[in-house]
């Protein structure tokens, strides 16, 4: 579904991301893992088309997708939930979700995708006229997704979903994660808790200094004793 091939980005004269390689298979999720500083959000951000690749390949459903804007992205299907959620906070729950149909025209499916948000979240649906900036950080979390969801994508790229967010609230969004792919949404899940993330992917990749060091499946990660070691708290 997702193609990554030596994918090279940075800012200006800072390369941050060299020969990045990578697939997400239709159905799956897999997770992008990584300390602070490593590149994963570089990755996704140049995937979604935010930033440009100054080398390298991205291929969605077989169409080069590398030289389009954002929007032409999310169209093809890619939607992005950012890190730190980049939530309109003044605007409602409501509003905010109709944001995320911005590139949709047939109002009968949107209001499909809005009532799938609500019934997925039922704590946005009880807090529809609240103000963003008014939910808690696990809510907000939810409305982040929730917004990634009115596009209706195909593949749903996520940046750090349990980013300041409590415990509890963390695994309640994981087990939606696991129910959002269950209902045939692929996912790229970035993540620094790595556990949670290798429970509900089936392949991992591990980036250090804007490079994937290691890749396999979830299984094979969790028993490998760098990754425990670094990742696990083995």
């Amino acid at each position: 579904m997702l193609s990554v091939t030596n994918l090279c980005a940075g800012y200006g004269l800072v390369q941050v991301l060299s020969n990045v390689t990578l697939f997400v298979p239709k159905g799956a999720v897999v997770a992008l893992l990584g300390a602070n500083g490593a590149g994963k959000t570089t990755a996704l951000n140049t995937i979604a088309g935010l930033m440009r690749p100054t080398a390298g390949e991205v291929e969605f459903q077989g169409k080069r997708c590398s030289a389009l804007p954002a929007h032409e992205i999310v169209r093809q299907g890619v939607s992005l939930v950012p890190e730190q959620r980049e939530l309109f906070l003044s605007m409602t729950v409501e509003e905010n979700l109709k944001l995320g149909a911005y590139t949709r025209n047939d109002p009968a499916e949107i209001r499909q995708s809005h009532d799938f948000v609500f019934d997925m979240f039922p704590r946005l649906a009880e807090r529809r006229n609240q103000v963003a900036r008014t939910l808690s950080g696990g809510e907000q979390q939810m409305l982040a997704i929730g917004r990634g969801l009115m596009a209706r994508p195909e593949l749903l790229l996520l940046d750090e979903p349990s980013l300041g967010i409590a415990p509890l609230l963390v695994r309640e969004i994981f087990e939606q994660i696991r129910k959002i792919n269950q209902l045939g949404v692929s996912l790229l899940v970035v993540e620094q808790n790595a556990k949670i993330a290798l429970d509900v992917a089936s392949i991992g990749y591990v980036m250090e200094n804007g490079r994937i060091t290691l890749q396999g499946s979830a299984e094979m990660l969790k028993s490998d004793p760098k990754i425990q070691e670094a990742y696990l708290g083995v």
